[in-house]
């Protein structure tokens, strides 16, 4: 395994002073940690802006390494305007080839019915320096559905995209979430979930770990991914992952 990435974040951001109760991040970047509780509901008085830096030992992507296990970091914005939102994120791969990064373009609805908090989007993932003749752009349709029962936070997912990765194939990926808040500043987080290709080759993922803020912005997250395709090489094996985390 890699030895854990140490990074000092230093960050000067503007943010309007209007505040309001932000939807769950459900995107598809990676998540240190599931939603919290909902927060208590607050007049919106405009767009809300938030921004984060993560530096982690590995990126892992619905249980697959996307960096060939070596460090990474992403930078991320996002504005939300009542039950709407619109996000960018970027952050280095490594595919053995000239792909030199990736963007993350996302946009939805956050509805709150019956207790539930929902979230429909879509999701680009868009490379930058592909190899001449390779497409693998993505486009992602999601649904995603969480409740808070205490402590305990549940919650299932679903992905869905007409051309895997530049494949041509369909594909879907389900996911069940679920997240224990022991304390506010500590809280175990799990997923587990099945990525379908059509013509492919399907793979299972899940993973466990914690998650320590050591204030509202810093949040520290130490996780366990795994996947039932270890044949398929060493992306795809047991990771053990360490990541912190700077919002704004």
């Amino acid at each position: 395994m890699r030895v854990v990435l140490a990074l000092t974040l230093v960050a000067v951001l503007w943010r309007p002073t209007a505040a309001c109760a932000e939807p769950p991040d459900t995107s598809s970047m990676p998540q240190l940690v599931l939603p919290q509780a909902t927060p208590a509901e607050a007049v919106s008085l405009g767009p809300v802006f938030a921004y984060s830096v993560t530096g982690a030992s590995n990126y892992i992507f619905r249980g697959v390494s996307q960096t060939s296990n070596d460090p990474a970091i992403f930078g991320a914005a996002r504005v939300t305007y009542d039950q709407f939102y619109a996000g960018f994120g970027i952050e280095n791969v490594n595919f053995h080839n000239s792909t030199a990064a990736e963007y993350d373009l996302s946009g939805g609805w956050t509805p709150k019915i019956a207790g539930f908090r929902f979230d429909f989007g879509v999701i680009r993932y868009g490379y930058i320096n592909e190899p001449a003749f390779t497409h693998i752009d993505t486009v992602d349709f999601k649904a995603v559905a969480l409740h808070d029962f205490g402590p305990v936070t549940l919650g299932a997912a679903v992905y869905y995209t007409a051309d895997f990765f530049g494949t041509g194939h369909k594909a879907v990926y389900f996911e069940g979430r679920a997240t224990y808040r022991i304390t506010k500043k500590l809280s175990l987080a799990g997923t587990l979930g099945r990525q379908t290709i059509d013509e492919g080759i399907d793979h299972d993922t899940w993973n466990l770990g914690a998650n320590y803020a050591f204030t509202k912005n810093i949040a520290l997250d130490l996780r366990y991914y795994d996947t039932n395709q270890h044949r398929l090489g060493s992306d795809y094996k047991s990771h053990y992952v360490a990541a912190i985390k700077a919002s704004f």
